[in-house]
């Protein structure tokens, strides 16, 4: 019996014309079986056209004149069990939240195969390895490296932040009062120290897919250590290379402080590192007294504005760049830093200078 023909309307034409535009892979054909079928096409033609058997657009022309377009989607099919049951990927990103029980095994965090060791036993059906890999990953779980956080709070924190803030505006009025062209009765400076090794320091790069750029390692790693204080009222950035960051180097560097500054008084904002708090830094600076030491709250370097700026040294020189000797890196590390003026070094500190805006 030959199948009827079939009429449709603008609206009707025009929403399967859209479907077989945007509709993903069967739906999308099945719409133009019904397009076809009302152009005059017999059911033989549509199927030869689309590769299918006549039966098949018989089958979806039939659930059109009965159920309209939805009559076009697939209908929901149960499909395999899934290996972890919804209870147990819920339990499962419980576990994921902590760490693993002590008396389990002397392990600091999960990982895939000791997970699978733990649900096996408790799952409903057996599953592998991958099975494992897709469901923490649906739960919303990524392999990634922690971030170091400092749990111990200095307990002079305020009164360390206090005393630094009060020392800038003290500073600051001093400046401001000083007539031009002569030196101010002190100077505010942030010091820190930063090791800069022959090794590279790996950073993203741009490379073509699948080629990874290899940066060679040096015949032996050395560094260099360096010291630097930034003036926050000027922009001016005074620094010196060591071997090392021990109480020796930083009493040298204090005292090249004082032939960069060879009036007022210095006070120097540093952290709490032992060679800044030294029974010989102590008694140096009894000897010395134009120079103040302020500490900074422990366990918080993003309070000195100097970070930044060995930061951005590091990017600029030491990223992806191996050097086989000292003598080359220090060359590179004289070159940035002699290339910077005072308000890039405040830009890359972060640090707001209104000195600049005045002159």
């Amino acid at each position: 019996m030959p199948m009827p023909s079939l009429e449709l309307s603008a609206v009707e034409v025009w929403q399967l014309r859209e479907l077989a535009r945007t509709a993903v892979g069967r739906v999308a054909l099945r719409a133009l079986m019904v397009l076809w079928r009302a152009e005059g096409l017999t059911t033989l033609e549509i199927g030869q056209r689309l590769d299918c058997h006549r039966d098949t657009v018989s089958l979806w022309l039939e659930r059109y004149r009965t159920l309209g377009l939805a009559g076009l989607e697939d209908e929901p099919r149960s499909g395999r069990p899934p290996h972890l049951d919804p209870a147990t990927r819920e339990q499962l990103a419980a576990v994921l939240e902590q760490p693993p029980p002590e008396e389990d095994r002397p392990r600091a965090c999960w990982t895939l195969t000791h997970l699978r060791t733990v649900f096996l036993e408790v799952a409903a059906r057996p599953f592998g390895p991958e099975t494992l890999r897709r469901t923490v990953h649906q739960l919303g779980f990524r392999w990634r490296r922690p971030r170091l956080w400092a749990h111990k709070v200095d307990p002079e924190s305020f009164e360390k932040q206090l005393l630094v803030e009060m020392a800038k505006q003290a500073v600051a009025e001093q400046i401001a009062a000083t007539p031009p062209g002569e030196t101010p009765p002190a100077h505010l400076l942030y010091a820190d120290a930063s090791d800069h090794h022959l090794l590279a320091v790996l950073r993203a790069m741009w490379m073509r897919l699948g080629q990874q750029v290899r940066v060679a390692t040096p015949p032996f790693n050395g560094r260099w250590t360096l010291f630097g204080g930034l003036n926050i009222h000027t922009g001016a950035f005074a620094w010196q290379a060591y071997q090392q960051a021990v109480t020796a180097t930083f009493l040298q560097f204090l005292t090249y402080l004082l032939t960069c500054y060879p009036e007022g008084t210095l006070l120097l904002v540093v952290d709490n590192a032992s060679y800044h708090t030294s029974k010989a830094v102590v008694a140096w600076l009894k000897e010395h007294p134009r120079i103040l030491l302020l500490y900074l709250p422990a366990r918080r370097p993003d309070l000195n504005p100097v970070e930044a700026i060995w930061a951005a040294l590091k990017e600029a020189v030491s990223a992806n760049r191996s050097f086989g000797n000292l003598l080359a890196l220090g060359q590179f590390i004289r070159a940035h830093l002699d290339a910077l003026t005072p308000e890039q070094l405040l830009t890359q500190a972060g640090v707001r200078n209104d000195f600049l805006e005045a002159t």
